[in-house]
Formats: structure tokens, sequence, C-alpha cells
């Protein structure tokens, strides 16, 4: 595995798509679920890529190509996530990255794993507005909420964000992930309702146990 983290660094480094486009081809069949290659392939060669910025070994040009090369592997991977139609009685989730928040691959992934959980899924990108993201609340009426953040700077924003969300819908639920939820204990910032996601793992879980909670009053809606 080490071997193919590397390879596929290199090749995402310097931007070659042919390349990653044959090396998808040749490792397609992967014994490996979608959050498996996520969690075991394609965050290393991200950590991978971000050392490699961080200790000036790459410049900022190669970094952004490393960044929209995975993004293009994810849109060969997210054609592999079944589709069955228009989810009505799904559960919903809105996510977005908040203001400030410019990095949206780590989102992207979260998004795909609503979707291979059948969810249906608003993704509004990188570096929302919180007054943006008030409106999209009231207008859809989601019945979850997922926020980016990566940078520790950013902290106070968060909870502002998450203080106004709460006071618009008391009842729904907020996840929080990247990598500050990581570094620091976020969970004295005393609102309800919200989780913090550490990986992959955790998102799969609430998705999962939360599709399951919604089955049966969706079937006795319909009965």
């Amino acid at each position: 595995m080490q071997k193919q983290i590397r390879k596929l660094t290199e090749m995402a480094i310097a931007g070659d798509l042919p390349e990653i486009h044959k090396w998808y081809q040749e490792n397609r069949e992967l014994p490996l679920s979608t959050i498996e290659f996520y969690e075991k392939i394609l965050k290393p060669v991200m950590e991978s890529v971000g050392s490699l910025w961080e200790k000036n070994k790459i410049t900022v040009a190669e970094e952004h190509l490393a960044t929209a090369s995975i993004d293009y592997l994810m849109t060969q991977l997210r054609y592999q996530i079944v589709h069955p139609g228009e989810l009505k009685k799904s559960p919903s989730i809105l996510l977005f990255c908040l203001e400030g928040e410019q990095h949206s691959l780590g989102l992207k992934m979260v998004s795909d794993v609503f979707r291979e959980s059948k969810w249906n899924v608003k993704f509004l990108g990188s570096s929302v507005p919180t007054e943006e993201v008030i409106k999209t609340i009231d207008k859809w009426e989601p019945d979850a909420i997922g926020i980016s953040i990566a940078l520790s700077p950013l902290l106070p924003k968060l909870k502002d964000c998450l203080t106004l969300i709460s006071e618009v819908r008391k009842d729904v639920d907020i996840l929080v992930g990247g990598r500050v939820v990581s570094l620091y204990n976020l969970e004295d910032f005393g609102i309800d309702n919200v989780h913090f996601c550490r990986d992959l793992r955790d998102i799969e879980s609430f998705a999962l146990n939360a599709q399951k909670k919604s089955q049966p009053v969706l079937s006795k809606g319909d009965s």
C-alpha cells in the first residue's frame, strides 16, 4: 500500500492526469470500499502533500496541482457510488466549509460517504458566509448540517456560526470535522446537538445510524 501511496503522491504533485487515470484503471478493483480507499490511500496522499509543502519541498503551484489531481481522482470514484434516483424520503444534510476555509477536499469525501449511505446532500463548497448558510437552512430545512474547518484561527467564527445555527434550528444535528477537531478539545463550546467527527468512520457511523432511525418514521408515513 505504501508503494501505491508514494506513486500516487508523485503523480498528483506533477499534475499528471493521464497517468493518474491509468493508475485508477489498474487499481479500481482493489478490495476497498469508498471510505477505505479515502482513509487508506487518498488521505495519506493529502497528508504527504501537505507535509512536503510545509517543509518547502514543493511549491504552492505544485500543492495546487496535487489538490486538483486528487479532486479529479475523486470524481472518477464518485461514479461508482450508487444513485438510486431522487431520494425524497431519505434524510438530508447540508455541507459547507466555514467562511474563510478554502480547503474542501475533505468535505467532498464526507459528501460521498453520505451519498453512499443514501442521504440527500446539498454541497455548498468552500468559504460560505454564515448568513448564506442560515438562508439555505431556512429554505431547505435539512435534517443535519456538516461544517468543515481546518484552520485554528477560525475557531471563534466556528462558535459564532454554531450559535446562530442552533438559534434557527434547535433540533438539527450539527457535525463538525476537519484538522482542528483532532488538535483541540472543542466539547466545551456548550452547544447542543453538535457532533465532533475525527475521521470518516465517525461520519459513516452517524450517517448509517441516522438513516436507520429515519426508516420506521418514513415507512409508517407511507403505510
